[in-house]
């Protein structure tokens, strides 16, 4: 190739890898959008039933996103290993993966399940013990919509896994699609059962758990019904031997274990941050479970980008080109905090609006506003942390992503807010000063690691 021909391509590759992240990112930054946006609904549904109602939801939901953490194992597993395979041009292969994967989702996902159902009492009555008055309507509530939720656990996780082969393989759009269909479900539910229209009773936070839970399962059989169809980028029949490989499954835990150990470092921390925040009352509860949802507009932007980073990662590294799956990520990492960096302006200059989207509760919306002002300023930083930590994963680098959760989410977000917020009396304010310190330093690490390179010798 000569000066010239060389000159021209690598002008012409940074816009063919923005046009290659946008291919990706678009759509999974629309499913996660729709994905956060359930969450929302349900919070902005149920907040019109009363401050008990939000709380209720949010603490039944840390279990259910901590029971999420084992199913971490699989997803990051496989998607790592069918990004590779797909790169290297061995589809057949990448089907098995994906096989494989739907084998271990079905073993640990019924269990799980009943576990939930079972312990529900339990657990919500943990979660509320550094709260000297609990709220009884929050318990009951609490464990109404946790044992709903957790019956659909089988088929949502299924969901779950199928779109994260998809995305390995380069299919985005599809887990987009069923995405917003189960959206539509949840709100119809939700509209239906909440609040009794029609024929139908009024059942408040139980309303919200059917319409998810119904909205899950009609997720998970549709997902199904694209794997097993002949228009997948992958695709399985039921013909095939179903056994399982302990070769792939090796592959799969050997990337995915860590990962599940962060998951459930992470969510651990952030049920103890939970506990701290439940033990500072109702109000607090309410205001952090809004100010989420409302901070959820602008991480939702930065998760479809590091989907796409993911998945550029492990196709180039699969091709044998490392350079250019360092270049996929920059690109990514570029894009996401652009973005990301506006919400967060929008953020610091308009809370108070986008609080009120969830509740009329003037107490509530003073104390998110105040939350909601002080995190804006972590939105370039969170960008960082998700998207390089998301081509980490895709590399199969996800012993370090593990590392630096250790090192930071519970000295930080953990202990910091017990310190700030119950200690010296900051209340929530403190504890989000916290959340907001270790979102920094772990994007510090994020960055420090891949820029050292390492990732690009990891075998998975």
């Amino acid at each position: 190739m000569n000066v010239v021909a060389r000159k021209k391509k690598q002008q012409q590759q940074p816009n063919r890898l923005r046009r290659e992240v946008w291919r990706l990112a678009a759509p999974a930054v629309v499913e996660q959008v729709l994905v956060m946006s359930v969450g929302i609904v349900d919070t902005a549904m149920v907040g019109r039933v009363g401050p008990d109602a939000i709380a209720s939801v949010d603490v039944s939901n840390r279990f259910m996103m901590f029971a999420l953490a084992v199913f971490g194992a699989i997803q990051v597993g496989t998607t790592a290993i069918v990004a590779r395979h797909i790169g290297a041009g061995e589809r057949k292969e990448a089907n098995e993966a994906a096989k494989q994967a739907l084998l271990m989702v079905l073993s640990v996902a019924f269990p799980l399940a009943a576990l939930g159902i079972l312990l529900a009492p339990k657990l919500i009555g943990f979660m509320m013990i550094m709260n000297k008055a609990p709220d009884p309507r929050v318990v009951t509530q609490a464990i109404q919509y946790m044992r709903i939720v957790f019956a659909s656990m089988p088929l949502a996780m299924i969901m779950m896994t199928v779109n994260a082969v998809l995305r390995g393989a380069g299919d985005t759009r599809t887990p987009m699609a069923v995405t917003g269909l189960t959206n539509v479900i949840n709100v119809i539910g939700n509209s239906l059962f909440i609040f009794g229209l029609g024929p139908f009773p009024r059942m408040g936070v139980a309303g919200a758990a059917l319409g998810t839970a119904i909205a899950q399962i009609s997720g998970g059989l549709l997902v199904l019904a694209v794997l097993y169809s002949d228009r997948s980028v992958l695709h399985l029949t039921l013909r095939e031997s179903y056994r399982f490989d302990s070769q792939i499954l090796k592959r799969i835990l050997n990337v995915g274990i860590p990962s599940a150990v962060e998951q459930f470092l992470m969510r651990g921390g952030q049920l103890v941050f939970s506990m701290i925040i439940a033990s500072m009352g109702t109000v607090a509860m309410a205001a952090h479970a809004i100010t989420l949802n409302a901070e959820s507009l602008s991480f939702m932007p930065g998760s479809g980008f590091g989907i796409a980073a993911t998945t550029l990662i492990g196709q180039y590294l699969g091709a044998k080109d490392p350079e250019m799956a360092e270049r996929s990520s920059y690109e990514s990492a570029k894009m996401g905090v652009a973005v990301m960096g506006v919400m967060g302006l929008i953020f610091f200059l308009m809370p108070s609006p986008l609080i009120r989207l969830f509740t009329n509760d003037p107490e509530v919306i003073a104390l998110g506003t105040k939350c909601l002002r002080l995190v804006a300023i972590s939105q370039p930083f969170l960008a960082m942390l998700m998207i390089l930590s998301g081509a980490l994963r895709g590399a199969g680098d996800t012993r370090w992503v593990m590392i630096a959760t250790v090192l930071a989410l519970w000295p930080l977000r953990v202990g910091l807010a017990y310190v700030l917020g119950v200690y010296l009396g900051w209340g929530l304010v403190g504890a989000w000063t916290a959340m907001v310190v270790d979102l920094i330093a772990r994007a510090s690490l994020m960055t420090f690691r891949f820029r050292s390179g390492r990732w690009k010798t990891i075998r998975v």
